[in-house]
């Protein structure tokens, strides 16, 4: 068992990676990296979750086995577009040869190698209450998974134990009269301090990985809860997600240094956890869009400037499914790309757990596809790590995220914390910007309400300069009761009311409205205002169509842009100087490293310009100087992703869908997802739970 823990350590420590060239930035791992295996069986026609148990506990152990030399790995086969995508993307990349097997032929094949000694026998949650919702639970399931590593067992239910004896399956355990808590207080030595498990006892995802990775599993918050965290080191992820209320999860799992993952409907996580970023993946695989950088931008007075924001984006179960392609809400919306958007994502944990997921959003992202990183999981900023504050665990999750965000090109960071100007908020935002020197920005919302801060903002000091902390404005959010949420058509008024300064720009000259990705609309009768709406109705839509609609509302002084372009036109207009300077000292080293040519003399003379104009006070003669000079060394500056002054393109051919740039996106066929995937998402009561 030892040599076991100590093998789980090794794959889950630091290890060195090159994202391309240059110095090799050091990716902390929070999940194993399995070695590359010649053999991918596969299991088909698995009849149901309770068969599910056996398959995914099974998965686990061929995939511990793979972590120590073994050359296999289990795929639980699933009929949806974007895992069918993942297998054909992993099986190239591996070189692995795809055996598709039955599910007792399978684990005959992994017993016949030694992997499989036994089973353990546990009784199924078969009650009706409803998946993550509290209510009579019986947790044998968690139980029997949390022991498998332990045993070289799979777990197996009551009605199947005849067929595993049948096969010639000892019995090694019956767990059906144990409970978590007598499960942690007798084994917990076996179990690892790296990972967490939060799992639903009538769920089979994300089993595979708990088996693999030696973790405890349990079912929900209280006593329990509160030993296991203490138990793990800091910075730890939880895997999973749990029965209950979404703040009394994730609340206790913050205040010990641990962060929430949501991996709760993800499958086959070993099998796509072969490639290291850097190495299998490299740097420019994992990157969605180039840096920003101060020079793409167009200063202009009089106008009032605003970015939308999807939720959730720490959500990780979801970006590998439907998100992408299971429901046509969100990417695979029709309407992704009339309207500036910025996506949170967990870059973090899929480039561990699936990097063929930022590789797919890098080769389909849009112009108008701007991408944000979701705190590296979901915690609360400002009560991280709170119960052990000697471990200096926000320093830490902020070194760790640090690299994933430069390798991914990320410049923009969403917080959700459950006081956003609070003290330790500030703090907190402070060790994020002195850890993460490429950071522009912090978009900050409040658990409840999100827009609790108005758009307000502050600054704090990071490892080179000042980064803003902006609040969200506005939230698009249907039967929300708070003041700031409204529907498409009522935060386009808002935005449209919002002051354009002038000369001078000032907070309320910057709005960014976080759009709820859950909430569902549908047009107006005769044009007029969206409405909130059921899922079921006809017509209805969530995710980017009522962003596009907010958009096309919006008044010619409105200037959408991508968020991390929002941030940094807040960092030019208000704080010129500093912002100025900076840019023009990189500008400046830019030139100096190129050899003389008749461009790097006209970018030089530019510069000496744009120097003077700085000291004279004259900003905007100054950035245009700069601008110029960043032209004249690269070529023409990128753009920025505001909307043309005329708003968003309102006409809509059967050919497709026209963006902003005049180009024609094809419209995108409506796909149904399984019900095991069915993405999780917070409510407007702010509990998070299985979405319809």
């Amino acid at each position: 068992m030892g040599a076991a823990l100590g093998l789980l350590g090794a794959i889950c420590a630091m290890a060195p990676v090159t994202p391309g060239a240059g110095k090799a930035p050091i990716l902390h791992r929070y999940w194993p990296l399995y070695p590359r295996p010649k053999t991918l069986v596969v299991v088909r026609d698995v009849p149901d979750r309770q068969a599910g148990m056996v398959l995914h506990t099974l998965a686990g152990l061929v995939a511990r086995e793979a972590s120590r030399g073994g050359s296999e790995m289990v795929w639980g086969d699933l009929d949806h577009p974007a895992y069918l995508l993942w297998r054909r993307e992993m099986l190239k990349r591996t070189g692995a040869k795809a055996v598709t097997l039955p599910l007792w032929e399978a684990v005959r094949r992994a017993r016949a190698r030694g992997v499989v000694r036994g089973y353990i026998l546990f009784r199924y949650d078969a009650s009706d209450r409803p998946f993550h919702q509290l209510g009579e639970v019986d947790a044998s399931a968690n139980v029997a998974t949390s022991l498998c590593a332990s045993l070289g067992a799979i777990a197996v239910p009551e009605g199947l134990e005849e067929t595993a004896r049948a096969r010639g399956l000892q019995r090694l355990l019956d767990v059906r009269g144990m409970t978590e808590e007598q499960c942690f207080e007798a084994y917990k030595a076996r179990f690892s301090r790296k990972v967490l498990a939060m799992i639903d006892p009538k769920v089979q995802e994300c089993r595979a990985e708990a088996v693999a990775t030696g973790a405890f599993v349990m079912s929900r918050e209280g006593p329990l809860y509160e030993k296991a965290l203490a138990r793990l080191e800091p910075d730890a992820p939880i895997l999973g997600w749990g029965i209950g209320d979404e703040r009394r999860l994730t609340e206790p799992s913050t205040r010990w240094g641990a962060f929430q993952t949501a991996t709760n409907w993800c499958l086959n996580l070993p099998p796509l956890s072969t490639e290291a970023p850097g190495k299998g993946f490299t740097a420019r695989s994992l990157q969605p869009r180039p840096a920003r950088s101060i020079w793409g931008l167009k200063w202009e007075d009089d106008v009032h400037y605003a970015a939308f924001v999807m939720s959730d984006g720490d959500n990780v179960q979801w970006l590998m499914g439907n998100f992408l392609m299971g429901e046509n809400s969100w990417w695979g919306s029709p309407d992704r790309g009339q309207a500036p958007i910025g996506w949170t994502i967990c870059n973090t944990d899929l480039a561990q757990v699936c990097p063929y997921t930022l590789d797919y959003l890098r080769t389909t992202a849009k112009p108008a596809d701007d991408f944000v990183l979701m705190t590296g999981g979901y915690l609360y900023p400002d009560l991280y790590g709170a119960s052990r504050p000697s471990a200096g665990a926000m320093r830490t999750h902020a070194s760790r995220m640090a690299p994933y965000m430069d390798l991914s090109g990320i410049q923009a960071l969403s917080a959700n914390f459950t006081e956003w100007e609070s003290p330790a908020a500030r703090r907190s935002c402070a060790t994020m910007a002195e850890e993460m020197p490429g950071l522009e920005g912090i978009l900050a919302f409040q658990y409840s309400p999100y827009t609790a801060g108005k758009g307000q903002a502050y600054w704090v000091r990071g490892a080179k300069r000042e980064v803003p902390v902006v609040s969200a404005r506005y939230a698009i959010w249907a039967n929300s009761p708070f003041p700031n949420d409204g529907g498409p058509a009522q935060v386009a008024d808002w935005l449209n009311a919002m002051p354009a300064r002038g000369h001078v720009a000032t907070e309320e000259s910057f709005s960014w409205v976080i759009v709820h990705a859950w909430s569902y609309f549908k047009p107006g009768a005769a044009g007029g205002a969206p409405e909130p709406a059921l899922g079921t109705e006809p017509g209805s839509a969530r995710g980017m169509a009522p962003v596009v609609w907010t958009a096309q509302r919006l008044q010619p002084h409105v200037r959408l842009l991508g968020p991390t372009d929002l941030l940094l036109m807040v960092r030019l207009r208000l704080r010129s100087a500093e912002t100025l300077a900076s840019a023009l000292v990189a500008l400046g080293k830019q030139i100096s490293a190129r050899p003389t040519t008749v461009a790097t003399r006209a970018s030089s003379a530019s510069l000496t310009e744009a120097r003077a104009r700085l000291a004279a006070g004259a900003y905007r003669e100054c950035f245009e100087a700069g601008k110029r000079a960043a032209a004249l060394l690269s070529g023409p500056a990128p753009q920025t992703t505001s909307v043309p002054q005329d708003g968003v393109a309102r006409s809509r051919g059967a050919a497709g869908v026209r963006v902003g740039s005049g180009q024609v996106a094809p419209a995108r066929p409506s796909r149904s997802a399984p019900s095991h995937l069915r993405p999780v998402g917070r409510h407007p009561g702010r509990g998070r739970s299985a979405a319809p």
